[in-house]
Formats: C-alpha cells, sequence, structure tokens
C-alpha cells in the first residue's frame, strides 16, 4: 500500500519518522504493556486496535477504511516475516495457525471482511 495515498497515514508515518514520534510511541507502548506476558501484550494490543476501530469511525470516517486496512497489512507482513518451524529455513511454514487466528482477530476487531 502506497502510504501517501491517505493523508490520515500519512501523518502516521511522519511523526513515526522523526524522533520525537518515535519516542512518544516507544514510550506509550512501555506504559501500556510493560511488564505483561506475550499472551497479555497481545489480548491489550487487540483491545487497543478496538478502540482505534471507535475512534476512527467516531473522528475520520473517511479515512478509518483505508487506515484499518493498512493496519491489518501491517499484521499480515509481520505474520509473514519469517518462518515457522522447521529447520535452517527448510520444511516450515510461511504463516503459522497462530499468527492466521492473530490476524483474523485483528480483521475481526477492526470490523474488516476476510
Amino acid at each position: 500500500m502506497d502510504t501517501g495515498s491517505n493523508p490520515l497515514i500519512k501523518a502516521v508515518v511522519d511523526d513515526f519518522a522523526t524522533s520525537e514520534g518515535r519516542a512518544t510511541s516507544r514510550d506509550g507502548l512501555k506504559e501500556k504493556l510493560g511488564g505483561r506476558k506475550p499472551a497479555e501484550v497481545k489480548t491489550a494490543c487487540i483491545e487497543i486496535l478496538g478502540k482505534v476501530d471507535g475512534i476512527l469511525s467516531a473522528k475520520a470516517p473517511g479515512d478509518a477504511a483505508p487506515f484499518k486496512h493498512w493496519l491489518r497489512q501491517i499484521s499480515q507482513s509481520v505474520a509473514e516475516a519469517s518462518t515457522e518451524g522447521g529447520f535452517l529455513g527448510i520444511g516450515g511454514v510461511a504463516v503459522s495457525d497462530a499468527e492466521k487466528a492473530t490476524v483474523s482477530e485483528i480483521s475481526r476487531t477492526l470490523k474488516l471482511a476476510g
């Protein structure tokens, strides 16, 4: 997806391009997720995405669909980032069942089909 094709996505990407934006994001994540176990992090992130869905629908309905699709695309790219299982890259799967389930849960939370 061309991140410059949507003004909201472009603004978020531009914020992450600055050290201040990255620091704000990092500090916010530490505050919300610090000290949690992986399963708790996933649950908290899904809850946050549900809040994002509500905020987008209320405050930026015109940008909501492209932004939510962008978030799902990011989650899909993360799931596909490395092979699960196997040995030395042989015999593994591109996306594990747990990763598929998480991407589906993200899609449901963001009220996206498929």
